[in-house]
């Protein structure tokens, strides 16, 4: 774990105390860490910075645990269950991951094996793993595509019935840490808070009596789709496909693996889901980046989402009317309103 830079506490006290002028007893205080691939931005409003800093501190430490629990290819208690899987495949399953196993078998069901994070071993083939891309090995693994229901848990003991089954959570652990950290801010007496990991964010309260204003973000340059303004205790996550990229001859291919073909997913660019749960924000926009413009009914249905946008490969928007009410769009492009 790394803050963004050597002196960000002496900056963020600094910032803190600048923008707190017409606030004599409340501070906007901002800090950066870098975490789960990404930069973790903590935006909170307190009248006690040393308070703010024991949070900050804290949360840093707890990230850096999280990493050595759940990192899908550096040595982890994943790896590390992973490699047991693969050799014998049976394993004992951590503490560390036993929640988070759950919660994807749960969601894989439910999803109807969109949500998928047996597809490890597909994804580091894909060259998402830092090395290059095994088509070989790619076509190998599509030809038995392993899924959840490949994984049986029971007392604690896991037994794998796909050798190419390994697991990725990629696709929930943001989520799932994203609620941890919101949690700990509510018990510590934090109100008012964005946490901001890449773009999917967990909001808490307002900004000195006004609402946050968020924007989704436009997936084909810089900018914004649309911009929404939120008070209150809420989840925002985004999926796209220009988050994470190779090279494939002359053209790039995203990381998010359409289960079902074992191929990236096609059709959508992005999707966006406002919900109460970050771990169900999370499953949903890539579930719904997956298959947002074919299946949004049964997957906004099933996830019991009502707040949700996608974005075409081809510049057009679905959105479902409950969102279209609290969004401003900011693109002119074809926008279809579901109920």
């Amino acid at each position: 774990m790394h803050r963004a830079t050597p002196s960000s506490l002496t900056c963020l006290f600094l910032l803190a105390l600048i923008l707190s002028g017409c606030e004599p007893r409340q501070h906007l205080v901002e800090q950066h860490l870098l975490e789960f691939g990404t930069i973790i931005k903590i935006t909170m409003i307190t009248g006690d910075l040393n308070h703010a800093e024991r949070l900050l501190t804290e949360i840093e430490h707890r990230l850096s645990i999280h990493r050595e629990q759940w990192h899908a290819w550096e040595d982890s208690d994943l790896t590390r269950f992973n490699a047991a899987l693969e050799q014998n495949s049976t394993a004992q399953v951590p503490a560390s991951l036993a929640p988070l196993l759950q919660l994807s078998r749960d969601y894989y069901y439910v999803t109807n094996g969109l949500f998928n994070p047996a597809l490890g071993r597909l994804i580091a083939a894909y060259g998402f793993h830092g090395r290059e891309a095994d088509m070989s090995m790619v076509a190998t693994i599509r030809g038995e595509i392993p899924g959840m229901h490949n994984l049986n848990i029971d007392s604690e003991i896991a037994v794998s019935s796909n050798p190419h089954l390994q697991i990725d959570l990629g696709g929930i652990a943001k989520g799932y840490a994203v609620g941890l950290i919101s949690r700990y801010l509510d018990d510590n007496g934090i109100d008012h808070y964005i946490i901001n990991a890449g773009g999917d964010m967990a909001i808490a309260g307002n900004r000195f009596g006004r609402p946050w204003r968020i924007g989704i973000q436009n997936p084909f340059a810089p900018g914004v789709v649309a911009s929404l303004e939120i008070e209150g205790k809420h989840n925002l996550f985004t999926s796209g496909n220009y988050e994470r990229q190779y090279r494939r001859g002359k053209n790039r291919a995203h990381h998010i693996i359409d289960p079902r073909s074992g191929e990236p997913a096609t059709g959508q660019s992005s999707a966006t889901v406002l919900s109460n749960d970050p771990v169900r924000a999370d499953v949903a926009a890539t579930a719904l980046m997956i298959n947002g413009f074919r299946g949004h009914r049964e997957l906004a249905k099933s996830l019991d989402i009502e707040d949700f946008i996608v974005i075409g490969e081809s510049r057009e928007i679905v959105v479902s009317r409950t969102l279209a009410d609290k969004i401003k769009i900011a693109v002119s492009w074809p926008t279809t309103i579901i109920n």
